[in-house]
């Protein structure tokens, strides 16, 4: 019998990463039985990928594309109007992937497969980062960790994962992403919950995408509000889901211990730099980030938004 499976696809502001993230999806090795077709939604006030634009890029492909558009900034609208736009296409897997990443070709055919072999409804692989300039030295960067294909999961980003269409049906689960969660942690938050709905989840340990990551992105001020960020959106997160008081007993003494920790180490670091510039720099660094988680986990038990987002990375 032939499965449905619709790849979603938000974009906002970067025309030609869209455009060789939909080239991957098109040269992927189609999975027996599944028939395959791609939703794109333009997260912005005005559309790009009108008239014109959307058919040459439509003709420029052999998978069906299908343009959307979300007027609301903010990832948890675009991501919800991207659910919906798949389900109109009546699939039964719905795989989302971010607009700066590419597909391996056998991505959908290992994520389905590990799904099918497990008895799962959600697949979460890993994500390889290609730097355009290296991070800079004190800066931990996100590495790949290897867990064998079949690893139940409790969470899971939406930068490469696939999920079955109950989930999000209405005569399923019905879920959809929180849109108060404006600035980050809202695919977490989902999973979760989808988690806690009794949905089992796996990782996919060689269902691999590969995401390019712009000099933008690893500045000293971009790395350090990410983290802010993070920090910010992970404490707003429990306040929804816990209440602002549990919230406050959590996060406000782990706030202040990191702040004094934090300013400690970033005192220390800036007097050790002359003698010993690389040591001294990974701790002045390693402070300000605990800094910036301290403060973050402050701001979003405060319910205040991040605006990290705002600033598009890459083209």
């Amino acid at each position: 019998m032939t499965q449905k499976l619709v790849i979603a696809v938000c974009t906002a502001q970067r025309p030609k990463m869209l455009q060789a993230c939909l080239e991957s999806l098109d040269n992927m090795i189609a999975p027996d039985d599944t028939q395959m077709s791609i939703v794109v939604v333009e997260n912005d006030p005005e559309p790009h990928f009108t008239g014109a634009a959307a058919e040459e890029m439509k003709t420029s492909l052999s998978l069906p594309v299908f343009f959307h558009h979300e007027r609301r900034k903010g990832i948890p609208f675009a991501r919800n109007t991207a659910l919906e736009a798949a389900l109109e296409q009546d699939p039964d897997w719905i795989a989302l992937i971010d607009d700066d990443e590419r597909a391996e070709p056998d991505w959908i055919e290992k994520l389905l497969k590990a799904c099918r072999e497990h008895k799962a409804e959600v697949g979460n692989g890993p994500v390889r980062r290609i730097y355009e300039i290296p991070a800079p030295h004190w800066w931990k960067s996100q590495l790949l960790k290897p867990r064998p294909t079949g690893t139940v999961i409790t969470e899971a980003p939406t930068n490469n994962v696939i999920l079955s269409a109950r989930v999000v049906r209405k005569d399923g689960l019905g879920l959809r992403f929180d849109e108060r969660l404006t600035f980050g942690s809202e695919d977490i938050d989902f999973f979760r919950r989808t988690h806690a709905a009794g949905v089992k989840m796996i990782w996919v340990d060689d269902a691999l995408v590969e995401e390019d990551i712009p000099a933008s992105r690893v500045t000293t001020g971009r790395l350090l509000s990410r983290m802010h960020m993070a920090a910010t959106s992970g404490a707003f997160n429990i306040v929804l889901r816990e209440g602002r008081f549990k919230a406050a007993l959590h996060f406000i003494p782990k706030s202040l211990r990191r702040m004094f920790f934090g300013l400690l180490a970033t005192i220390v670091g800036f007097v050790l730099k002359p003698f010993a510039k690389k040591r001294g720099e990974k701790l002045y660094y390693y402070g300000l980030i605990r800094l910036m988680k301290g403060s973050g986990n402050l701001r979003g038990l405060l319910g205040r938004a991040h605006n990290y987002y705002d600033v598009i990375d890459g083209h």
